[in-house]
This record gives structure tokens, sequence and C-alpha cells, in this order.
């Protein structure tokens, strides 16, 4: 358990839902502001001012003033329409509402505008950016980051640091560490080129590198395949050297080399294989592949197009029963591609995939790289974790800044009933092994827009991408300080973002008792939203059914509502999903407060998760639409606001709340499109006798009933007090079915109605609907309801009529045509 100033943390630290901290919010923006203000009234005070009192009584300057309140009142009022992030009524997006400190940070950032771009305009947001990453290295267990200042010889020998930096946001990290990965798996390759060409540099032929199988060879006695799967070490390794080497000689030797070699970066994708396949034509190079879950991300497709490796370059492998990475598939593939000689440049994981927010096994990916490298086939393992990076916060380090074996971790964290299952923890420890991450702290990391973040566990990789612009000074031993321009694919950076993460994990550090303590709160209300969603629609035997995608691990979860007696089609199905996510999406409305919840919705392509979906929907129903290749339309609800689990009214928890509410939506739009509101003329309405045990006069069920469109619409209601009842006996034949609306202060005489019901007046169980309470003065009317013969589906709570009488439209919809007064 954990004390209670971790457990009240995500309260200091977040706006509220509610504007709670806007008093301390308003203090420290005001800070800032008079703070940034003094700053600048105190360089060079002996300046003049550039804007006198004046100037601001000028026409221009009252009409700009005038026309700047106006735009902003109306951009104001527009942006209310937008989605409220910081409601916890709001679980469809993968967004989140920033934390305090984030807030504050990049305000204060803002004013000051820094580029991150180099260190000599912008140190001290530089240096921030360097402690965040710091953290982060920290957070996934990558060894130390790199200083500010490298040693003198730290560029030509191996040394232990990772490397990292801010940039827009998942897409654009994925993308830079799939370039530096195309750059570093081909460099072997670009050496045996440029010395098999250029005669100054033909002895590093003979510079012996290390195989995938561990063995030591010259460079020049390898083949293509063995030169394509040298270790990323290996490479690295034959880099240093090479520079080490041509340090000890005249730069114009380095320059030179550099100019001659026939790398990918200088001659383009294309250029390069063709050139190197001239050169070694009973040798040739392939085109690489990229593996990745066939759960990934829409900007892995941009990315391989934008390398030059091509869309169908990128391989999708299919996904387990829990939505994750196939390692046997994976296996598989990468043993025929050792088979045909068919290089692999790297294999993607997911932690955190899109739909269910699902962790690949990076343990088994691991260890099935193991088992490939024996074989002789190397990759470049890179973990999109742009969405559940995080998720790594809440696994404790030892001394040494390793993981704690999850085997040795509380079963309230770790177990079968525990926050992460043993596989996932599993998974997240081993981070620590790849060669790259994404991580998107604008997602969870409670930072604004646009803030991602691209790790790699060896520095040495960033001088695949190094470009250097002459008019800005370097220096050799420059590590995270000096021209970072030179090793991000993005020139400008804003250092507003730096300020932001920095000041976000300064307060709340990335670890088990501070970020890990949001990584709890939305995993627990997601379980407790999964649990309150199987309830509600179990509940109602006959009506609806809840079927899970799969079942949540993390924090999302997707799913669809179908009819418990079947689904006839995917198409049907999807048309009935958009209904309902119709009734619970941000669609410009001008009264916010209409919105009730919201969720999202997601496509996946049947043929593709056929053997998923097989347990979810009518196997004919899946095979028809694969084959028709047809998407699925899933319900998603995503949940990263750390105050649902604090939201707990009179009316219900907040996971109570929502599943009542999907739930009366998804009947909603059941009945109303199985019903017309204006049935056929020849269609007879369906009689009814609603029974009052007390006289109600004018909250009677009937009059509610009479109310309702569609109950009108397609039944006939009648209505009659229980007194009178026996008077009516001879006529009860005439109506199909009875709605016996019991008075819970007298279940006695509500259970002895029923029985008169069901044995003297001959009425079949079948056709006799209760409207009541659960328990009554002791008395649990819906068990003694059942041992009479009614169905469980056939007693409806009050509870179930207070907003919508649709259920008891669907109850009695289902009923058989024959009339109550036979039992047979």
């Amino acid at each position: 358990m954990s004390d209670d100033r971790s457990d009240a943390l995500h309260k200091a630290a977040f706006l509220g839902p509610k504007g709670e901290n806007a008093d301390e919010l308003e203090r420290l923006l005001l800070e800032v502001l008079r703070d940034h203000v003094f700053w600048r009234r105190n360089f060079h005070p002996r300046d003049s001012r550039l804007i006198d009192e004046r100037d601001k009584r000028t026409e221009a300057f009252d009409d700009m003033s005038a026309r700047l309140r106006d735009e902003l009142s109306k951009i104001l009022a527009e942006l209310k329409r937008a989605a409220p992030l910081y409601s916890p009524r709001q679980v469809a997006h993968i967004v989140s509402d920033p934390s305090l400190p984030a807030f504050v940070g990049y305000f204060a950032g803002l004013l000051y505008n820094q580029n991150n771009v180099v260190a000599e305009v912008s140190p001290e947001t530089v240096r921030e950016e360097r402690a965040y990453f710091k953290a982060l290295a920290e957070m996934v267990g990558y060894p130390s980051f790199l200083p500010e200042t490298l040693p003198q010889d730290a560029r030509t020998r191996r040394s232990a640091y990772s490397w990292g930096h801010l940039c827009s946001g998942g897409t654009v990290a994925n993308l830079e560490a799939l370039w530096i990965a195309r750059n570093i798996r081909l460099y072997p390759l670009a050496v045996r080129l440029v010395a098999a060409e250029t005669d100054a540099f033909a002895s590093f032929a003979d510079l012996e590198v290390t195989t995938a199988q561990g063995e030591r060879a010259p460079l020049d006695t390898l083949s293509t395949w063995r030169l394509s799967n040298l270790p990323i070490d290996a490479i690295t390794d034959l880099h240093l050297r090479i520079k080490a080497t041509l340090s000890e000689g005249p730069a114009a030797r380095a320059e030179a080399f550099q100019e001659a070699l026939p790398s990918v970066r200088q001659a383009g994708l294309a250029s390069f294989l063709l050139r190197y396949n001239r050169a070694f034509p009973d040798d040739p190079a392939r085109l690489p592949k990229v593996l990745i879950s066939q759960a990934t991300h829409y900007c892995w497709q941009k990315n391989m197009d934008l390398v030059g490796l091509g869309a169908d370059a990128l391989e999708k492998v299919p996904v387990d029963a829990r939505i994750r990475l196939d390692t046997d598939a994976l296996r598989e593939r990468l043993q025929e591609c050792i088979e045909h000689q068919q290089p692999v440049l790297g294999v993607v994981s997911i932690v955190g995939t899109t739909e269910e927010g699902a962790i690949d096994p990076l343990h088994e990916i691991e260890a099935v790289r193991e088992e490939a490298a024996d074989a002789g086939l190397t990759f470049w393992h890179h973990c999109d974790a742009a969405f559940g990076g995080f998720f790594s916060s809440l696994l404790p380090k030892t001394d040494d800044g390793d993981f704690v074996p999850p085997d040795q971790l509380d079963d309230s964290l770790v177990g079968t009933d525990g926050l992460l299952a043993p596989d996932n923890a599993e998974a997240l420890a081993t981070l620590s092994a790849t060669d790259s991450i994404t991580i998107d702290p604008h997602k969870f990391g409670y930072v604004p827009y646009p803030a991602g973040a691209v790790l790699f566990r060896d520095y040495h990789v960033r001088d695949a991408i190094a470009y250097k612009a002459p008019y800005l000074a370097d220096e050799d031993q420059a590590g995270f300080g000096g021209f970072l321009g030179q090793w991000t694919l993005e020139g400008s950076r804003p250092g507003a973002v730096a300020v932001s993460c920095y000041l976000s994990q300064a307060m709340v550090p990335l670890t088990p008792d501070g970020h890990g303590r949001f990584m709890t709160n939305c995993m627990e209300a997601n379980q407790q939203l999964f649990d309150a969603l199987t309830e509600r629609f179990s509940a109602t035997d006959g009506d609806l059914a809840l079927r899970p995608f799969h079942h949540p691990e993390t924090v999302a979860f997707c799913f669809v509502v179908a009819p418990d007696d079947g689904v006839e089609s995917v198409a049907s199905l999807n048309a009935y999903t958009d209904r309902i996510w119709q009734q619970m999406t941000v669609d410009g409305r001008e009264d916010i407060n209409q919105y009730a919840f919201l969720l999202s919705r997601t496509e996946i392509d049947v043929a593709d998760y056929a053997h998923v979906l097989n347990d979810m929907l009518p196997p004919e129903v899946v095979a028809e639409a694969a084959e028709a290749n047809e998407s699925l339309t899933l319900l998603r609800t995503c949940l990263m606001n750390p105050f649902q689990t604090d939201w707990n009214t009179e009316e219900g928890s907040f996971a109570e709340r929502v599943a009542d509410f999907l739930y009366d939506v998804a009947l909603e739009e059941y009945v109303a499109h199985t019903f017309p509101p204006v049935p056929h003329p020849d269609t007879e309405r369906h009689p009814i006798l609603v029974v009052e045990q007390t006289p109600r006069a004018q909250e009677g069920l009937a009059r509610y009933l009479e109310h309702d469109e569609k109950v009108i619409a397609h039944f006939d209601v009648r209505s009659c007090s229980a007194a009178t009842l026996k008077d009516l006996q001879g006529r009860l034949g005439d109506v199909r079915d009875i709605v016996l609306h019991l008075d819970p202060s007298a279940p006695s005489q509500a259970l002895r109605i029923a029985r008169w019901l069901t044995t003297e007046a001959d009425t079949n169980p079948a056709h006799l609907l209760a409207v009541t309470t659960n328990a009554a003065h002791g008395t649990d009317v819906t068990a003694r309801l059942a041992e009479l013969g009614l169905p469980a589906r056939n007693v409806i709570l009050e509870s179930d009529l207070l907003t919508s009488a649709r259920r008891l439209v669907l109850q009695l919809s289902a009923q058989r045509p024959a009339t109550v007064g036979s039992a047979s």
C-alpha cells in the first residue's frame, strides 16, 4: 500500500476536473509573467521604452486591442465545443489533461521562446531537456544518459551512454529510429564497397568484425548476407575504429573518406543498392524487411515510405488472442528469411497498442532475437511505446538501476489478480534490452502537445544521421550540448516543451511512488469499468450482450454490443455500433452538457483478426465478412484520467454510471431501429395489461408508458388495479402480456398477486412481467418471483425505467404472440 501523500498526488498535480486548483494555477502563471517582465525591464534598464503611454492612446492601438479581445472571445467560445479532456466523463481517446507543473512549465517556456537546436541559444532549456531524458532513461532501464560534455576520447571508444531527444510526436520519433536503423544496418556494406572501389581505403577491408555467431573475421571475407547481419554493437565498433584510424592522420584523409563513402545517406537507397550490386554482381544486396505486429499504428507505413524502403517492405506479423505480437509467427517468418537469405532491418514491438493498450512480449522477442542470431540473422529491435512507455514507471528498480525481477514483486502489482500480468511485467522490464524506444510525453506523460521522445540505448548510433551546419559552432566533445540539430531530424525544437517535461517529472518523478501512481489509478479504473460493463449487460439476460474484443490488460478496452439472440452480419453490427457511437461522441454541439459520456470507435480487418473474432462472433459471420474483405467497427474506451477512481456519488461509481449509460444508449438504439416510429398499417398493436398493486393515479406505470411514443405505437396499453383484477379474470385472455407493477412497501401482497395470476388465472409465467425493486423490507422479491416460474429477464428493476421504457418494449417484443391466458 502507498502512503497518503502518493494516493493524493494527482489531486495536487492537476488543475482538476472542476478547476479546483484554479487559484494555485492563477498565482503561478501570474508569478511567471511578472518574473518574465521583470527580466525584460532589467536587461539594460537604461534602454528607452519603445511603447509609451501616448502610443496606447492612439486609435490604431485601441482598434488592435479591441479586435484582439473580440477575436479571442470568439475563439474561447468555439474551443468549448471541443471534447472536455479534463473530465472523467471523457473515456474516448488517447489524450489527457496536462498536469499543473507541465502546464506552468510550458507557459514559462513560451515566454522565453527558446529553440533547442543549439545550446548556445537555449542553454537552460537544453539542460532541462537532458535532465528529463536522464529520468526517462532511468525509467526504461537504459544506460546512464549522455552527459553535457564528453571525455576527450569518448567519440572514438565504446562508452555506455544512452541518447535521445524531444520531437513533435510518436510519428517523428519512430521515423528517426527507422532512419538510424537503416543507416546503421547498411554501413558495413558501404565500407566494403568503398574499400573495393577506392585504393586509399582498401586496407579497411582487412578490419576484423564480430559476426552474428560471435566469430571474428576480416570484412572482405564475409558475404553480403553475413555483413547484413552483423550485430548492432559490432557495426558501431567498426565505425569507431575507422573513426579512430582517420583521426590519427591528416584531416584531409578523413574528409576524403567521408566523400568517398558510398553510404545510403549520400546516394539514396536505390542508387546505393544499384552501385553495390554492380560491384558485387555474384553477391548482391537485397532490400531489407521490417517486421511489426498487425496491431501497428498507421504511421509506420508512412515512415517506411519516407526512408525509401516502401510500405511493401513492412511485413505485419499476426497477433495472439491477447492482441500481442505472436512470437511463434515471428520465429517462423524469421526462419523463412534465414532460409532465403532475406535481410531483416528490424523488428518493432509495441507497448500500448492503439486499440487495446496491449503489451507485446518483449522478453520473448529478445529470446527469438538470440535464436535468430545463432542461426546467422540479426535485427534492430525498436519498441514503439508511444502510448504505453510510461507503464514502466510502475516497476521498481534495484540500487543498480535494474528492474526488480517481476517474480519478486508484490502480488497486488504483478500476478494473476495484480495490476500487471506477470508476462506484461516481464515485457516492460525488457525495455532495457531494446535498441531504441519511442515514448510520447504528450500522452501518458501528461504534457501538452507537441511532445514526443525517442531514446537510443547506445549514443554512438546518432553518428549515422549526423549533419553539421558550418555556420554553427560544434565541438567533437559535445555530449548533450553544442549543436544538437546535427543529430535530430527536426531542426527547430521548442524549448517550452523541454521546460514542461522537466518540471513535470521534477514534481512527479517517473517512479512507482510518483508517476506510477497515475498509472495505477488509470489501470484500476479500467478494470472497474470492465467489471461494471460485464455486470450490467449480464444482469439483463436475453436483451443485449457485451462482446469483448479481448479482456483489457492496461487502460483500453474494445468491444461491441450485440443482440443476445445473435448477429446476422458484420455490416448490420457495424451499423448498430455506429449508432451507439454517434450518441457518445463529440459532434460540435453548442451545449457540451449534452455529452453524458464520451467513447470512441476503431476498425479492424476481419480477415486479419479472424482467429480472435471467432470467439466473439458466430464463425459463419466472421468467415463471410473475411471473404468480403470487411472491417469490424469496435467501440473503445481509453482511461487516462487519474481522477476516475475518485468519482463515486449516490448515483453510483464512475464505472457503474458509464455502464448504465452505455446500456441505456445501446438499448435505445436497438429498440429505435427494431421498431419503426410508425408501424405498418396492417400491424396489430400488441395488447398489454398493466396491473398496479396500489392505485397510483397520475404516477401510475400505465400512464408513464403512454407517454412513450414507441410504446403507444406498438402496444395497446390497458390498466387496472390489483383490487379489480379478479373481476377481469374472464377477460385476461384478450391481452398477450401482463405487466405487474409491484409496491416495494408491501412485498408479501405483491407475491400473492403474482401467485394468483400464475395459478388461479392460469397466466403463463413467460408472459408475466414484473417491475419492482430488487429487495424490499428484507424480502428478495426477484428470487421469490423466480420460484413462481418467472424468467429472470421478465423481472425489470424500476431503476431501469427511470430514463426510458425501452427495456420493457424490448421484453414485450420478445413474447410469443399467444395470449397470456393459456399456460400451454
